[in-house]
This record gives structure tokens, sequence and C-alpha cells, in this order.
């Protein structure tokens, strides 16, 4: 699958080496941006309400073969949830974000509950500080060992299945919510989490 790339506003401290990925599409998301040029990444498509983007970054951009969409301020979607929906067949693309953090506490767990309503949930990546969030039914991971993750149950979880952890799990049912599956501990270099139904984040 394609990888698209969106960019949001807040402070963005990541690591992870966006250079080792090839993207059909950059998306800056209103100050966003930033964050892309900070990292050598030109955008294909810039879009918001521009509440945050700094005047000269906009200027910058408006003199660029980039497409720049505008939005009025008072609208029903937030700048995040625009940009998802332009991406042309999300669900055959992986979504890679960046930014987001450190903001309003509202608008991270709104950054979260979006992306969980998506049915492409599941092709979506957060890479968030030191941290990467994925969402996931299904997934291998490999790890260094020692390295702590979390399971969060965002639905009920049927037959949950751990394997390679500190604390392995053989299909067991999982409520939402719960915090059996937070905290745990990679033994071996890959660990293995499935369930028969269910969504669940993968914090790494």
């Amino acid at each position: 699958m394609n990888n698209v790339l969106i960019s949001l506003s807040g402070k963005c401290s990541t690591s992870y080496d966006l250079k080792k990925l090839t993207f059909d599409e950059i998306i800056g998301v209103d100050n966003g941006t930033a964050h892309l040029f900070d990292r050598s990444l030109i955008p294909s498509k810039v879009l918001g309400d521009f509440d945050s983007i700094t005047p000269d970054l906009l200027e910058k951009v408006e003199n660029m073969d980039i497409d720049l969409i505008s939005y009025e301020s008072n609208k029903d979607k937030t700048d995040f949830e625009l940009s998802l929906d332009s991406i042309n067949e999300p669900e055959e693309k992986n979504i890679f974000i960046i930014g987001g953090e450190e903001g309003e506490i509202d608008h991270l767990f709104s950054i979260f509950s979006l992306v969980i309503n998506y049915e492409f949930a599941t092709n979506v990546t957060w890479l968030y500080m030191d941290k990467t969030i994925v969402f996931k039914n299904n997934v291998s991971i490999f790890l260094n060992e020692g390295t702590k993750f979390s399971v969060v149950p965002i639905s009920n979880l049927k037959k949950l299945t751990i394997s390679g952890a500190k604390w392995n799990l053989n299909e067991e049912n999982i409520v939402a919510g719960s915090s059996k599956t937070l905290r745990n501990e990679s033994v071996e270099n890959q660990i293995m989490i499935s369930c028969n139904e269910g969504l669940f984040s993968l914090i790494y």
C-alpha cells in the first residue's frame, strides 16, 4: 500500500526517521506544516482554517507548487478530520501521523477518538513523542527485549492472545477500558497480539 503522512499542529518531537519511507501524499495541517519543512519534507497539500500557521510560513506555501485548501474557522469538523477526509481511498493507504503533542487535553482525546471511528483505523500509525501508536485487531511487532508496551482495549476484545511478553494471554475476553493489558513488557524480540473480534490500540 502507498503511504500518506499527515502533520498536525502542536509540538512534534518524534525522532522517527521519516526519510526511510516514501510518501504518496504529504499533508500539512495548519501550522503542522512547519514540522514538515523542519524535516526537509515538502507537503503536497496544506489545509486548515490557518488560525495557527505563521504569516511567513503561509506565504512560503503560497509561493510554492502546493495545493492550499482554506476553510472557515466556524466549521463542524476539525482540521485533522478534514485532512483524513481528503485522502483518496484511505482504506488502501498506510496513514502516518506526526505532531498533535502537548495540546489541550480535549484536542488530544479528539485525535484518538476520531481515528478509531474510521473504518480504516487499522491503517493509521501515530508517531507520538517517543512512542508509536497503532490501532489493530491483529499485529506482529519486532521490539527490543525489555520494551514496555500497552494494549488499550478500545472495544470489547474477544479471545485476545498476547505472546512474546512478560504477561501473555491465551484467548481471553477483555472488556473495553480494562487496565489488565496495560504496562506489559516484551521478553522476546517479537510480540504477537490478536483477537477474534474487537479493536485495540497498541502503544510501544
